[in-house]
């Protein structure tokens, strides 16, 4: 049997077929245009950032994911010259040292594929900040890599779709952000989905409040955060052996179990600073319900966030479906991150971002959604006609906007016809006479032949 191993991806990676792509590209123009809707403008920038960009910026667990740049050609020679430059004897200076010096530098890492889309765009307005509209109102899709444990939903290379307003400091941008990313969810067909949020220091200020110490804050964040894969009686157990008092664990308890049923009792909020922070959560989730009665947007202050840079409210987006056990996009407030990078000294900014390869993920498992991911045109069957009048014929109608996939080989007329259809096309030109204006087109599902002009078959596909 041959051995197939060298045509699979690398790990962590995927092929995509003619339909999923075009399927991927659908989606992609349709979100395009839905963010359009809200006045967000298109930006891209370059999938490697300079490692200081990328490193120290907040960015949390995933910066440990990244995949780095080793030096290499110009850069890795200007770096040895230097080491060399810097030896202190001429003993140091040997081939053995020369050729060790030269292989550690060899690991030394001076760019690195960016993990998200967040810390690009903080460069990119340090970057351009003088020619940018204030506030500036933008989306950026593409792809982004981690080096991640590839599993169900979650791949080392995937594409994001990030919508992010830079320089406006009130919360009504998070609540057109919201509204935004509610419309394009629904218009996708993702499904039940619930778009939870809370504030980046609220979850950390109720437990201080409910007397658990400095230590055991962070700990009981990532118990938290393991709620939507484990039991609560494990994750409670988790808890229980960190330590704390019997009338804190009450507390906690208390707490959590009203969050997880839906309830929201405000004596668990008047604790200092969190219950300033809870009513912007309110009313933020007020304002966007009073626009958008429907809008799938829920308070739940058992929202962890991984990303040091959150500065305020934070958002994350669940689909509620047996079959799917994951998260499809975040995002939250991130004031200060653009001056940490240079920027403009004070620029606030928040974005949200969907995880364009688990919503691909949900849509390839629903019937007929792959099936339907095509363009219209028609196929052009090669009958032993002249090449000449074949793509003439072929080239009249591309001038006329008809996409047309001509037949290149003389075959079997049927089964040109069962190949059109497979390849998800619906209609073909089964017969034509050069220089005539009209054609024969055939519709592949009924078999029903129909004469037609160039015009009719356009408005046909169309």
């Amino acid at each position: 049997m041959a051995d197939n191993s060298k045509f699979v991806p690398a790990k962590g990676m995927r092929d995509w077929l003619p339909k999923e792509v075009l399927l991927r590209q659908k989606l992609i123009r349709l979100i395009e245009s839905h963010y359009q809707l809200y006045g967000f403008q298109p930006i891209d920038t370059p999938v490697m950032e300079n490692i200081e960009v990328l490193q120290g910026k907040g960015g949390g667990e995933n910066e440990k994911l990244m995949f780095k740049v080793q030096m290499r050609g110009d850069e890795l020679d200007r770096a040895f010259e230097e080491l060399i430059k810097k030896s202190n004897s001429v003993a140091e200076q040997t081939m053995a040292r020369i050729a060790q010096a030269r292989a550690e530098i060899q690991q030394t890492a001076d760019m690195g594929l960016r993990f998200d889309m967040t810390v690009p765009l903080a460069r990119y307005y340090g970057n351009h900040a003088a020619e940018l509209p204030k506030p500036f109102r933008c989306y950026h899709i593409g792809p982004v890599w981690r080096a991640d444990r590839p599993q169900k939903g979650r791949f080392r290379e995937f594409y994001q779709c990030d919508i992010d307003i830079v320089g406006g400091a009130s919360d009504s941008c998070e609540v057109e952000l919201l509204l935004a990313t509610d419309r394009v969810l629904k218009e996708l067909g993702v499904g039940k989905f619930k778009i939870r949020i809370s504030h980046k220091q609220l979850l950390s200020e109720l437990l201080t409040g409910f007397g658990v110490d400095a230590n055991g804050v962070a700990k009981i964040a990532v118990a938290i955060d393991k709620l939507d894969k484990q039991p609560y009686e494990q994750v409670w157990k988790e808890i229980e052996a960190l330590g704390h008092s019997l009338e804190v664990l009450n507390k906690v308890d208390g707490f959590i179990k009203n969050a997880l049923n839906k309830q929201v009792d405000p004596v668990h909020y008047k604790i200092g600073e969190a219950e300033k922070l809870w009513l912007q959560i309110e009313s933020i989730r007020q304002r966007v319900h009073a626009i958008n009665p429907n809008a799938q947007v829920v308070f739940d202050p058992l929202l962890v966030r991984g990303f040091d840079y959150y500065t305020g409210p934070v958002f994350e987006i669940n689909v509620e479906d047996k079959n799917f056990a994951f998260s499809i996009g975040g995002g939250g407030r991130y004031d200060g991150l653009i001056e940490k990078l240079g920027g403009p000294k004070g620029t606030p900014a928040v974005g949200l971002s969907l995880g364009f390869e688990r919503i691909l993920t949900i849509l390839l498992e629903k019937e007929g959604a792959v099936a339907k991911a095509t363009y219209p045109r028609v196929y052009l069957v090669n009958d032993g006609q002249a090449e000449k009048d074949l793509q003439t014929l072929a080239e009249i109608l591309r001038s006329k906007g008809v996409a047309v996939e001509a037949g290149l080989e003389k075959k079997d007329k049927v089964k040109q016809l069962i190949a059109a259809q497979e390849a998800g096309l619906e209609y073909a030109i089964t017969e034509f006479a050069p220089g005539a204006s009209k054609f024969k087109v055939r519709q592949l599902s009924t078999r029903k032949d129909t004469e037609m002009t160039a015009e009719e078959l356009k408005a046909l596909l169309s």
